[in-house]
C-alpha cells in the first residue's frame, strides 16, 4: 500500500470543513444527480413552482422542510424532484389559512390582535423575524375568520363566476370585486387558498358590510412642515416612501428601499451637500464576506456623510429595506429627484452645496 501524502491527508480535511460549513449553512450545495433544484426568481410563489413542475405544493413542502404557508423569497434554493420523494405530511395547522395583504402603517402586533392571535403565532405562520419591517404590499398567511356559514349550492349556482388567470392570487381576485380574501375563500370553500390554479371557477359573493375588507389606512399627511417657503424631502421609513414638497404642497412621490436591520438608514434632518450624475460605488470587507462594488451607480445625492439617494439596477424590490443604508430608488424616480433638488444638477462631474447654493432639505424619520 502506498502511502498517503501529507498534502493528500491535509486536503482531505479542508474538503471535510467544506462540507461540514455547508450542512450548518443550511445545505447549500449543489444537488446531486438524483435532485433538481429550482431558484426562486422574484415574485414567485411555491403553489407557481409547483404547477411548473407538476408536482404539488405538499410535496415541495416535504422535500424542502417548509411550513404549511406559500411563502418563498428571491434566490432561495428548492428541491423540486428528487428519486427518494417523501410522501405529503400532514399539515400541523388545523385552521383554514387565509392571506392579509399588508397595508402602509400596519404592524405585526396590530395585525395578530385583529385577527385575535398572538404575536408570536402570527410570526410562526409566516417563518419571519417579529422584529423584521413590515412593508407595503407584503402577503401574510393569517387565521381565516368565520364570517357565517357555507352558502348552499343554491345560493352558490346564483354566484357571478371568476375564471382564475395564471399570476392570479386570492388577495389579487378579492381586491378586483372590493371584498375581503376571508369572504372569497368562505364562500368557496377553500382549505388552502394558495392552492388555486389557472382556470378554477371561484364564487364572488355580494358586497355586503361582512364581505368588504376593512378600509386600509392611508398615507400620513403632514399638518406641520420644516418649511413653508423651499423645496424639501420626506423620506419615510415606515412608508418606504419619498415624497418631494415645495413649502406646504406635495409635487412628487416615490416607493424606495432604505437600509436593512443591520445596515439602517441613518434618522434626522439634513441637506444635501453633493451630487454626481454616476458614480462607481464599493464597501465592505472582503474577510468579512461582505464587500460590494457597483459599477455606474445614477443618480446620486449625497445627504448625509455617505448616505445618498440613488437609482438602482440591481434588484427592483421597492417598498421594503433592502440596502446598505443608502435610499433606493428606480433609476427613473432617482433622476427626476436629482433634476429637482438643489444644488441645481451639473451637465457633467461632481457639484457641491455651498452658501450661494444650498442643498436641498432632507427630513428622515420613522
Amino acid at each position: 500500500m502506498r502511502p498517503v501524502s501529507s498534502s493528500h491527508i491535509r486536503w482531505q480535511r479542508i474538503a471535510q470543513l467544506v462540507l461540514a460549513f455547508a450542512f450548518l449553512m443550511g445545505g447549500t450545495l449543489p444537488a446531486f444527480a438524483n435532485e433538481t433544484v429550482h431558484v426562486v426568481k422574484p415574485g414567485e410563489t411555491l403553489s407557481q413552482i409547483a404547477e411548473a413542475y407538476g408536482t404539488t405544493v405538499n410535496v415541495l413542502r416535504s422535500l424542502n422542510n417548509l411550513g404549511d404557508v406559500d411563502f418563498v423569497w428571491y434566490g432561495q434554493q428548492l428541491i423540486v424532484e428528487s428519486d427518494e420523494t417523501p410522501l405529503p405530511r400532514e399539515s400541523t395547522v388545523v385552521q383554514t389559512i387565509a392571506y392579509y395583504q399588508v397595508q402602509p402603517g400596519d404592524t405585526l402586533t396590530g395585525i395578530a390582535n385583529a385577527y385575535g392571535i398572538g404575536l408570536a403565532h402570527l410570526v410562526e405562520l409566516n417563518r419571519i423575524s417579529p422584529a423584521g419591517r413590515l412593508y407595503s404590499g407584503q402577503t401574510l398567511a393569517v387565521p381565516a375568520r368565520d364570517i357565517g356559514a357555507p352558502r348552499s349550492d343554491v345560493e352558490l349556482s346564483n354566484l357571478p363566476v371568476h375564471i382564475v388567470q395564471a399570476g392570479e392570487h386570492v388577495g389579487i381576485i378579492a381586491g378586483l370585486y372590493g371584498i375581503s380574501v376571508d369572504a372569497l375563500v368562505r364562500t368557496n370553500g377553500l382549505a388552502d387558498p394558495s392552492l388555486i390554479v389557472p382556470g378554477q371557477k371561484l364564487r364572488i359573493p355580494p358586497v355586503t358590510a361582512e364581505s368588504v375588507e376593512p378600509a386600509a389606512p392611508a398615507y400620513h399627511h403632514h399638518t406641520t412642515f420644516p418649511t413653508t417657503t423651499e423645496k424639501w424631502i420626506d423620506v419615510d421609513l415606515s412608508e418606504q416612501r419619498v415624497v418631494a414638497y415645495e413649502g406646504t404642497t406635495q409635487v412628487n412621490a416615490f416607493i424606495i428601499s432604505s437600509g436593512l436591520p443591520g445596515t439602517p438608514t441613518v434618522t434626522g434632518t439634513f441637506r444635501i451637500w453633493a451630487k454626481v450624475p454616476v458614480q462607481d460605488m464599493y464597501g465592505g470587507n472582503r474577510a468579512a464576506g461582505n464587500y460590494y462594488y457597483l459599477e455606474d451607480v445614477p443618480w446620486v445625492q449625497y445627504f448625509y456623510a455617505d448616505y445618498a439617494f440613488h437609482g438602482t439596477t440591481w434588484h427592483a424590490n421597492f417598498g421594503r429595506p433592502a440596502s446598505r443604508g443608502c435610499i433606493n430608488m428606480s433609476p427613473a424616480d432617482a433622476e427626476w429627484l436629482f433634476d429637482w433638488a438643489a444644488p441645481e444638477a451639473p451637465d457633467a462631474g461632481w457639484l457641491f452645496s455651498d452658501g450661494d447654493n444650498p442643498g436641498t432639505l432632507v427630513v428622515v424619520h420613522e
